[in-house]
Order: C-alpha cells, then structure tokens, then sequence
C-alpha cells in the first residue's frame, strides 16, 4: 500500500470572499499563497487558472479529420490540445493531448466559471460534485498535475459539462475507443517508463502533465501517472466505470491497452461519512479522466446521467 493511501481525511473549509479583493490558499507550509479565485482552503489547494500546454502554438480552433487542433474552454483560461486517432471506427474521433488538470476540474468543481462571469445557462445547470471534505489532490500538487480521486459519476458529469461549454461531442472514452488510441499510440512494451510514471519510477506520487515522451499519437501519460476511466457496460447493459492504462502505483505490466480495472469498495474505504460519498473516492488517488471528442453535435442529456455508481 502507498504511504499515500493511508493519509487522514482532512476537513477542508470553504470560505467565498470578493473576487475584487482576491483571496488566499493555505500553502502546505502553512502560509498563505495568494490566489484569485477569492476562496480560502484550509489543508489544501486550488491551482490558479492555466492552459494545459501541447508543443504546438499555432494549431486551428476548428477540428478537422486526421489534424490536431485547440479546444478553447468558453469563460476560462484553458486551452485543451486535441490529437486526431486514426481509423477510427464511426466517424473522426480526437482525444486529449493530456490527462485532465486541476486547472480545469478545480473550474468544473467550484462553478469559477459562474463567479467569473464566464458561464451559461445550460453549464449553470449541469449538476456539479459536492465541494470535497478531504484534500483530494493528497499533497502531490495542483497547478499542472492531473486531477484525481473523482468518481465516475464525477467524471460523467464532467464530460457533460464540457459539452454544454462547447457545444461539442466531449465524452469519457469507452473500454474500446481507448484500446484502439492505446494501441494507435505504439507504446512499446519494454520501455513503458519512458513514457509514463509507474511503481518504479514515481516515487509514489503523481507528476504534472507532460514530462515524459510523446507517443506516436503525440500523446503524453497515457500509460501511468494515473488511471482513467473509460465506460464499460454491465451486466444488464448499462454504463459503468472502469480504469485503463495504470497509474503511479500499478507495475509496468499493468500499463497496457487492455488491461481494465473495476471499482472497489476499497477505493472510498474510509470516508467516514454515511451513505459514503458517490462524488470522491477517499481512497484512489490513481484514478484521473481524459476525455475523447467525436465527430458530430452531442445529443442533448438530462442534467444528471445515470450511471452504475448511482445503484
């Protein structure tokens, strides 16, 4: 077990303050570090706003079969790097250059985008995860680093948020259309850990985006640093959530295209509170989302999907 796993839960207190006035984050050394979001966290962070960053600066804002291009998220600061897969069975399919961020989760998660002036009705009125109740970046860091310990309700929200944001077909990667980008992406088996953070070279924590080579598809941690969640269908056919790609505490074995990994009870254990939350898990911080976008306007969806994690 990670020396992280075991870390007590620890309450956090959110406190809104005038975004004119600015406000303070309680560093982990215990002094203030200022931010503009005008919110105090005691025991954690919130990253300041920032672009998730690709290697190219003059990619197209429209997408286009087969080309990469920028997804600029309406009332933030964030630009998303989408990457073309090939062959895609159904029609265009892009996928994100990187694992989702702090940066953009933190938005989703503390309507920002509302308090900014940035927002809709439609994103308005996408139901959002409760405020978290323990340190749910567990330390490792916020600005750059992959957002983590959400649930897939979390996630599927997420994703429906980021349609309304866009008006494009964002969604969480089926179990196949992520073994079809995995093995796209041409990984080679004996040097996984030049292209992603696993139990021998992580050091037992989370890295910030981007730090290990790009694969075939231009793509960057998709083996490692941490799992994502990919939809799956039960038994009675409908969605439910797995994790692909392994992250910073799984062997190199485990970072293949296929290998998927099914919720536990384990993964929320020790969240004290009851019923247990279906928004964090308490006890994964290896669980992170990267989204693929489809050809095509997204279907209109209710406020709230369905989801296994809600049975």
């Amino acid at each position: 077990m990670s020396r992280h796993s075991i870390l007590p839960l620890v309450c956090l207190a959110f406190i809104p303050l005038s975004c004119d006035q600015g406000g303070f984050r309680m560093g982990h050394d215990g002094g203030d570090t200022a931010s503009p979001h005008g919110a105090v966290f005691l025991g954690g962070s919130i990253s300041t706003p920032g672009a998730v960053r690709g290697d190219d600066t003059d990619l197209p804002e429209e997408p286009s079969a087969g080309k990469a291009w920028v997804q600029k998220v309406p009332g933030t600061a964030i630009d998303l790097v989408m990457r073309p897969v090939p062959d895609a069975p159904g029609g265009a399919l892009w996928v994100m250059e990187h694992e989702l961020t702090w940066n953009l989760f933190d938005i989703f998660i503390f309507r920002l985008d509302e308090k900014k002036g940035g927002s809709t009705p439609a994103t308005d009125a996408v139901t959002r995860p409760t405020k978290p109740y323990i340190a749910v970046d567990r330390g490792f860091g916020h600005d750059d680093y992959p957002a983590i310990s959400m649930s897939y309700k979390g996630a599927v929200q997420f994703a429906e948020w980021m349609r309304a944001k866009t008006g494009r077909n964002f969604q969480i990667p089926t179990v196949e259309q992520w073994s079809m980008i995995a093995a796209s992406a041409g990984i080679p088996a004996d040097a996984v850990e030049d292209y992603g953070w696993d139990a021998k070279n992580s050091d037992e924590t989370t890295h910030p985006i981007g730090q290990k080579k790009s694969d075939a598809l231009g793509l960057k941690d998709l083996y490692g640093n941490v799992a994502e969640w990919c939809t799956a269908k039960n038994d009675k056919g409908e969605p439910t959530g797995v994790v692909m790609g392994g992250g910073y505490e799984s062997p190199a074995k485990d970072l293949n295209a296929t290998s998927t990994v099914e919720r536990t009870f384990m993964w929320n254990d020790s969240d004290p509170q009851f019923p247990k939350s279906v928004w964090w898990l308490a006890d994964a911080a290896f669980v992170g989302l990267r989204l693929v976008c489809l050809e095509g306007t997204p279907e209109p969806t209710t406020s709230e999907e369905k989801t296994d994690d809600q049975k």
